[in-house]
């Protein structure tokens, strides 16, 4: 037998296959039940005596289990017994992403791209553990088979079945006749042990469980600022440097305030090793951008969703952009690409970040719809700003409300134009675009994505993607254009890829450098510098409690200066990504699409997009800053950090297959 313990049973009971997550909602409830399963494996060991009023050590010696040891040594460290409620609290939910971990080792489940766990297919057609020769099934037929069938458990599973039933599970599980069933038979069970009757205490308390005396705790460094306005202005510029500042003078973990509202600051590569482990379950994402969800008159922006459906949309999503067409993807946006340099040729000179926003907006929309909405940037382009600063609140409702409904009404005429197109498709071939995937998802569940919810769910990706593209693209080609020898070598490198003007067979492996300008843009111009959250639990982090409803930052870009991973951090140096140094693949150094349950789902296609544009201005067009441009890149930070809406540049000539000559590039 595979020997899995009440901690692995829990995880695979509680891990619900249509979404990739637990049953619960990730959070107390979840939390709770995991660390109890923790104490009571420990206790069946041998190791530990949980009692009424305390917990304490019988044997200190490891039992080599990765989840079991590290809670065993903290207890064994202890200078006093503590009561289970403190222990509860403090493992929390630190069991589950290393628990899950250690099942996809053994093949019982699998992990996708995005970070979600599901039961592997062998178990689930099996429903036995690959490797178990004694025929035991898996822990839901085991279960069900008792609650609904009427066998005798073991005595584990009869402990894990009252620990489920204190942490709601089988609500969630199973409908209103079989609750009942199942009721009926959990009554005829062994008494629950006394761990099962803390976690429903804790629970029925409606607080998190004590993590510890808060005197124990050190105290958030405050960060000093003015009277009112508190850290406001610090905040209020390019807010990365700010971050960093921060970071070297408090540490990973900082107060800052803002005119109405105390914010947690998590930071540098502790906070992002902490995102990574905890984001799912110690973290929430609604509260935060509920002003933008408003604004958007919709429960469905992915960008602001949380839970188990942000967790079903985003898996939705997922699927589109896996069954795409990549090939016909960067042949449009190539095509649509030459068209603009070609639009760019005739004005002489453009505004830089206005070029690029509507580049990056018609080529998301053919990806994303499969139409042209050339009519509609403007459009698009307001709504996104709208969100934004609604999400801010740092400006009066009556300020951007107007614009909000107007910008509204233009998105909403240009869904109502990709629905006619796209509606009579739906279910009768394979999906190919983001508008398909919303339309068959409102089909088939209306309740989901409702009538009134469908705009925004179709339109979320010009949000996500086009200002990023747009940003990176307009900082990257003034950080090439300002140094000769990178404009040289990127420039060589575009005329090989597109010698015949064409995506060439191999794709675009050949833009090498052209990619590290691009990850070397985003590492110092981070477009989301820093993610905001809400603390879904109360935690500790680095001797501080950060208590349950707090409002947090987690500044992930602070690591992008950070002189442990990155040589000459504050310099702009595309090699630090190539062979040999490649220091933005060090395990926590590169965070330019987030991390965690919001990690950046459209990534592949936004790398793609930023090194299919940038050669293709290269190599398509002869390009300039203004002489009255020095060095410095002008930025401006409202709504979002930007090239200045007076950076410009000079489109000076016209490059072709056949004015592309030597390796230089040079036009003849």
């Amino acid at each position: 037998m595979l020997g899995l313990s009440l901690v692995d049973d829990f995880c695979l009971l509680t891990l619900d296959d249509t979404t990739g997550s637990f049953c619960l909602h990730p959070g107390q409830a979840h939390d709770l039940g995991l660390a109890a399963a923790v104490l009571l494996e420990l206790s069946w060991s041998g190791r530990i005596d949980v009692q009424s009023d305390c917990v304490s050590i019988v044997d200190a010696s490891p039992l080599g289990d990765s989840v079991l040891d590290p809670v065993l040594a903290q207890i064994a460290s202890a200078k006093d017994p503590e009561p289970p409620e403190c222990w509860i609290g403090r493992i929390g939910g630190e069991a589950a992403r290393p628990t899950l971990d250690r099942l996809v080792k053994l093949g019982i489940a699998e992990q996708v791209p995005d970070g979600l766990y599901f039961h592997a297919p062998a178990v689930e057609r099996s429903r036995r553990y690959p490797g178990d020769t004694l025929g035991v099934d898996e822990v839901r037929t085991r279960v069900m088979r008792t609650l609904l069938g009427g066998e005798t458990p073991e005595a584990r599973d009869v402990a894990l079945i009252h620990l489920a039933e204190v942490c709601g599970v089988f609500d969630c599980m199973l409908e209103a006749p079989q609750r009942e069933q199942a009721r009926r038979s959990i009554e005829q069970l062994d008494s629950p042990h006394p761990l099962c009757e803390t976690v429903a205490r804790l629970l029925a308390a409606g607080t998190p469980a004590p993590l510890q005396d808060p005197g124990a705790h050190e105290p958030i460094p405050d960060v000093p600022g003015l009277p009112f306005l508190g850290n406001a202005i610090g905040l209020s510029g390019e807010i990365r440097p700010y971050l960093d500042k921060l970071y070297r003078e408090h540490g990973p973990i900082c107060r800052v305030r803002i005119p109405g509202k105390s914010i947690v600051v998590l930071s540098g590569k502790e906070g992002v090793e902490f995102a990574q482990r905890h984001a799912q379950t110690h973290m929430r994402n609604d509260i935060a951008f509920a002003p933008m969800s408003r604004a958007a008159q919709s429960g469905r922006l992915i960008i602001a969703g949380s839970g188990h459906d942000h967790i079903k949309l985003r898996r939705m999503v997922h699927d589109v952009i896996l069954g795409q067409d990549m090939e016909a993807n960067l042949r449009a946006m190539l095509r649509i690409a030459r068209e603009e340099i070609a639009r760019w040729h005739k004005m002489r000179s453009v505004s830089l970040y206005a070029a690029m926003q509507r580049l990056s907006i018609l080529q998301v929309g053919h990806a994303a719809f499969g139409i042209s909405v050339s009519e509609h940037v403007d459009s698009i382009r307001h709504w996104n700003d709208s969100l934004i600063i609604s999400m801010r609140g740092d400006r009066p409702n009556f300020m951007v409300e107007r614009r909000i409904r107007k910008s509204r009404r233009d998105v909403q005429q240009l869904f109502e134009r990709m629905q006619s197109e796209r509606r009579p498709l739906v279910g009768t071939q394979r999906t190919r675009y983001l508008i398909d995937a919303v339309l068959e998802a409102h089909r088939r569940q209306p309740e989901f994505i409702t009538e009134d919810e469908l705009v925004a769910a179709a339109i979320y990706p010009f949000f996500q993607s086009s200002d990023q593209i747009a940003c990176t693209l307009g900082f990257a080609l003034m950080f090439v254009l300002a140094d000769d020898d990178l404009l040289r070598r990127c420039r060589a490198e575009a005329d090989a890829a597109f010698s015949s003007n064409e995506i060439p067979a191999g794709g675009l492996s050949g833009l090498e450098l052209i990619r590290a300008v691009a990850a070397e843009t985003l590492r110092i111009h981070a477009q989301a510098p820093l993610m905001q959250r809400t603390a879904r639990i109360g935690f500790e982090f680095k001797g501080h409690l950060v208590p349950a409803g707090q409002p947090m930052w987690v500044a992930g870009a602070v690591v992008h200066g950070d002189t442990d991973y990155y040589r000459d951090p504050e310099k702009f140096d595309p090699d630090r990504h190539l062979p040999p140094r490649l220091e933005s693949q060090k395990p926590g150094a590169y965070v330019a699409f987030g991390v965690g349950a919001h990690a950046c789902l459209g990534r592949r296609y936004s790398e793609d997009a930023m090194a299919l544009n940038l050669a293709a201005m290269l190599r398509f067009a002869e390009l300039d800053r203004f002489p009255s441009q020095d060095h410095r890149i002008r930025l401006t930070s409202y709504p979002l950090i930007r090239p200045h809406r007076t950076c410009r540049i000079q489109v000076t000539g016209h490059r072709d297959a056949n004015e592309a000559s030597g390796p230089s590039g040079s036009a003849s």
